[in-house]
């Protein structure tokens, strides 16, 4: 009886002393952008909505609505896609966010205020497509079946150890 009062109180005492989630958790969203003949996905995790990103004359455009008044998103944008120092304005209004880079991503932390729409404009020296270099085809080899032999060969010897197995459990049961 004490064990089912405990588990109730907690039920109702935890929930109370517990902050709401809501302001700090985010959707995931992809957004491809074209560039070239290439395109490459820049990734936002955000507690508003980003509805488009667009690439407009070396500048990324995003196109934000919210409906908290704190608001808090990281974006991941391929190295591929930026090149040099990146300029970060928030409705007309200069922007320093935190940002890491590795040798794959640029990440990005931004926090700000305001519910309704805004427009998050990121410039860089976008960078222009690399050239492939041209590589000759070399005439495919026949793969060989050695995995089909392996496999029948373990069938083979499981089966068999599975039969053994099993006349001399019948065997024993008998005797």
């Amino acid at each position: 009886m004490k064990v089912l009062f405990a588990f109730l109180l907690a039920l109702i005492v935890l929930p109370i002393s517990a902050e709401p989630l809501s302001d700090r958790t985010g959707l995931k969203t992809s957004f491809s952008v074209p560039v070239g003949g290439d395109t490459f996905f820049v990734e936002t995790t955000a507690n508003f909505d980003v509805r488009n990103v667009s690439l407009v004359d070396d500048t990324l455009i995003f196109a934000i609505n919210s409906s908290l008044e704190k608001n808090i998103g990281e974006i991941q944008i391929p190295n591929g896609l930026t090149q040099g120092v990146m300029r970060f304005t928030l409705d007309g209004a200069e922007i320093t966010p935190k940002v890491l880079q590795n040798e794959r991503i640029v990440f990005v932390t931004l926090e700000f205020e305001g519910n309704g729409t805004h427009t998050l404009e990121m410039s860089s020296d976008f960078a222009a497509p690399k050239e492939t270099p041209i590589i000759e085809e070399q005439p495919m080899k026949e793969p060989q079946n050695n995995v089909l032999i392996v496999l029948a060969a373990v069938g083979i010897v499981a089966a068999g150890a599975g039969a053994t197995t099993m006349a001399v459990y019948l065997k024993r049961k008998k005797a």
